[in-house]
């Protein structure tokens, strides 16, 4: 049966050019790749009904713009992964899909499931089409695993390099330390270790690094990981779980090589600097990011709008669905070797009429409502656009020592101080998320030259200086239907009218 999507988006914030599921939860990217010119795009699922489990979701497109749910093609139903089909990846091979994933099995009985109780068994999948899937096999276990790691060991990373097949694992161990293991394989199917990677600091980066991934750009590798539990900073690493990545000096396998213990060691080898982290975006909801290579050669990435363990701290009010992904963002390096992010060229596609900004239509007054900064407004100068729900905007040429916000409704503030960015909710549409801080040393350039802000009915993309810095967040507004734009910031601005993906047979 068709959903329609659309049937009540005022109270359900169902989203125009974003991927959500019918019903359930959409978490990690997972399996990304195209295979004769159709993109695949998996990720966890849960579905509501028929209850399944948690497994993979998935959709498939010729053009990113027009997409076909797939259902849960991977799901929980034998012993190797009876508790849950968790995240892995993808890989081309003899024109079929090889995906590889953790399955995990909870023992019964009184297990802390941290370090014991739990098996989390690496599993290969085949698909011809994306839509149906061969046997299950299991191609790495707990017995392959270091002693010193715990039972979290997850999320495969799988890739060909030369006539080598490398996998890379997060896993925590058991004196919570984050790391990351290698296997090598001359097939894909029989794994051995070859090499680990964990920070040199005394104190842990994190007692585990989750959704490890690899990306090369212009003859430069990058190690990518999420750590959880890293301390929190004030105007870093501000969220409950972060996700960045490492740039190396040489290539990932040959940095995790230089593992000389491997099954032997006594804990993972200490050879990355944690320093050297950069974070990748600065908003509220990002998370596992995943990235893979098109048939044209791209290096495309896709994150989870979302985080685990958030319940305590803010809340997504949809209400038979949950979870969007960012839009697809291909990679690129800049002038100074920093990864930026950028939506594909096929989301321009999107783009309707260009709506002037003028200073008549700048919404709101100056004025303050309390006695914080943040309840102060200062109109003067502001230019604004008023949209019908989603929309695209750019503002360039920003002036070097500009200051100023850009306001989306009464709702979300993003501004722009000496030192640092804020953004800033002031409404109930954050639903409790509040400040969001970005330092601008975390820019190259130390300074914001840019902006392209992308809005949809419960999704804010924000990308700084051509993609060096993102800020991702949900948002939940009272009045989808129309978005007022108001900003004080000295550059020009230009900004279109979004229309939405095609979904085949969903709405």
């Amino acid at each position: 049966m068709a959903i329609n999507y659309n049937s009540t988006p005022k109270h359900n914030w169902r989203l125009r050019f974003h991927l959500q599921v019918p019903t359930g939860n959409l978490t990690d990217p997972n399996g990304l790749c195209q295979l004769n010119g159709e993109y695949h795009f998996f990720h966890q699922y849960k579905p509501l009904w028929p209850a399944k489990g948690h497994g993979w979701g998935g959709w498939a497109s010729r053009d990113l713009l027009t997409w076909e749910f797939v259902g849960g093609p991977i799901m929980p139903d034998m012993p190797l992964d009876k508790d849950g089909s968790y995240s892995g990846s993808a890989v081309i091979h003899d024109g079929a899909l090889w995906c590889y994933y953790t399955g995990n099995v909870l023992a019964e009985g009184d297990y802390d499931y941290d370090f014991a109780g739990r098996d989390a068994n690496e599993l290969l999948s085949i698909s011809p089409d994306g839509r149906t899937f061969g046997k299950k096999q299991l191609v790495l276990g707990n017995d392959g695993y270091p002693s010193y790691c715990s039972n979290h060991v997850r999320d495969p990373k799988v890739w060909k390099q030369g006539s080598s097949w490398h996998m890379l694992l997060g896993a925590r161990t058991n004196s919570n330390r984050g790391c990351v293991l290698m296997y090598g394989s001359p097939d894909g199917l029989k794994w051995q270790l070859e090499g680990t990677a964990t920070s040199t600091a005394k104190t842990p980066f994190g007692y585990m690094w989750e959704c490890p991934n690899i990306a090369r750009l212009n003859g430069r590798e990058f190690l990518f990981v999420c750590p959880q539990g890293a301390p929190k900073r004030t105007t870093s690493l501000q969220n409950v779980h972060d996700a960045g990545y490492f740039p190396l000096a040489k290539g990932v396998v040959e940095t995790l090589s230089g593992d000389q213990g491997l099954m032997d060691a006594a804990g993972p080898y200490a050879c990355i600097d944690q320093d050297d982290f950069i974070e990748l975006d600065y908003g509220f909801d990002f998370y596992a990011p995943q990235i893979f290579e098109d048939e044209s050669g791209r290096t495309i990435l896709l994150g989870w709008m979302g985080l685990p363990d958030i319940e305590t701290q803010y809340e997504n009010p949809t209400r038979e669905w949950a979870g969007t992904f960012t839009m697809p963002r291909e990679l690129s390096l800049n002038e100074a070797g920093r990864i930026c992010q950028w939506p594909v060229h096929e989301m321009d596609a999107l783009r309707r009429e260009e709506i002037p900004f003028t200073a008549e239509a700048a919404a709101g007054a100056t004025g303050g409502v309390g006695s914080a900064r943040f309840d102060a407004f200062d109109l003067t100068d502001a230019v604004g656009a008023s949209f019908r729900g989603g929309a695209d905007i750019v503002i360039e040429d920003i002036a070097p020592d500009a200051r100023g916000s850009l306001r989306l409704n009464g709702d979300l503030e993003f501004t722009l101080l000496e030192s640092m960015a804020e953004l800033v909710f002031t409404s109930p549409a954050g639903q409790f998320r509040c400040l969001r801080r970005m330092p601008l040393s975390a820019l190259s350039a130390g300074r914001i030259r840019s902006l392209r802000v992308i809005v949809d009915s419960s999704t804010v993309e924000i990308y700084v200086n051509g993609g060096e810095v993102t800020l991702s967040s949900r948002w939940y507004p009272e009045n989808i239907d129309l978005l007022r734009v108001s900003s004080t910031l000295q550059g020009s601005h230009r900004g279109w009218q979004m229309g939405s993906f095609t979904f085949l047979n969903c709405g």
